[in-house]
C-alpha cells in the first residue's frame, strides 16, 4: 500500500511477540503480545528481520480489514530505529534464505490462532508449539471446521526452518495423521 500516506493512518502501538511466516519462509506478518495481528508484505521481510526483535516496542500505521481481526501495515516504526515503509517491491529485494530441503513432513498440533492475508482471508494457523501452518486462501473456507481455535489438526507438506520459526506449507490436512486428505482444489472460474 505504498500509495497511502502513513502519517494520516491510525496508529497501533505494541510489543512484538513473534514474526509470522508465509509458505516460503518470508516474514509476512507480526503478532503483538496483546494478540493483534499485523500483515506485512513479504518484500519487507529482510528490513523487518533487521530492525525488529521480539519483545521490542513498535508503532504500526495501517488499515484495519473489515470482517477480520488484522491490520495491514503501511509503515512500522521501531522504538529504536528508522521507519520501515511499504513502498512496493523493488527489483533485487533481498530475501533471507530459509532451510528448505524440499522434504515433506507430517505434523500435528492444536490451533491457537488463525492467520490472515491482507484482505482478511484466513490463510493459515499458528499451532500451540509456535509452528505455523499455511494453507491456500481458497481452501480455508472449506476447512473452516477443521481450522478452528482449540482443535487439533494434522498436516503433511513442505517444512521450512527459518531463524524466526518453522512453517509447514500444507498439502494434506485432517483432524489427525491417519485421516489426512489432499488440500481442496482451487475452484475454476
Amino acid at each position: 500500500m505504498h500509495w497511502l500516506d502513513p502519517d494520516y493512518l491510525p496508529t497501533t502501538r505494541g510489543t512484538l511477540d513473534r514474526f509470522l511466516l508465509n509458505p516460503h519462509g518470508d516474514i509476512d506478518g507480526l503478532l503483538l503480545t496483546d494478540g493483534t495481528e499485523i500483515h506485512t508484505p513479504p518484500h519487507l521481510s529482510s528490513a523487518l528481520a533487521r530492525s525488529l526483535k521480539p519483545r521490542g516496542r513498535l508503532e504500526v500505521r495501517g488499515v484495519a480489514v473489515r470482517g477480520a481481526d488484522v491490520i495491514v501495515a503501511v509503515a512500522i516504526d521501531p522504538a529504536k530505529g528508522r521507519r520501515i515503509l511499504d513502498q512496493g517491491p523493488k527489483a533485487g529485494d533481498a530475501k533471507e534464505k530459509p532451510h528448505d530441503d524440499g522434504s515433506r513432513w507430517a505434523y500435528e498440533g492444536e490451533v491457537v490462532r488463525l492467520l490472515h492475508g491482507p484482505k482478511g482471508n484466513v490463510h493459515g494457523a499458528l499451532l500451540d508449539d509456535g509452528v505455523i501452518v499455511r494453507v491456500p486462501p481458497h481452501a480455508a473456507a472449506e476447512l473452516g471446521k477443521l481450522l478452528s481455535v482449540g482443535k487439533s489438526v494434522a498436516v503433511e507438506g513442505r517444512w521450512i526452518d527459518t531463524p524466526h520459526g518453522a512453517v509447514v506449507h500444507a498439502e494434506a490436512i485432517g483432524p489427525r495423521a491417519d485421516a489426512l486428505k489432499p488440500m481442496p482444489k482451487k475452484p475454476k472460474h
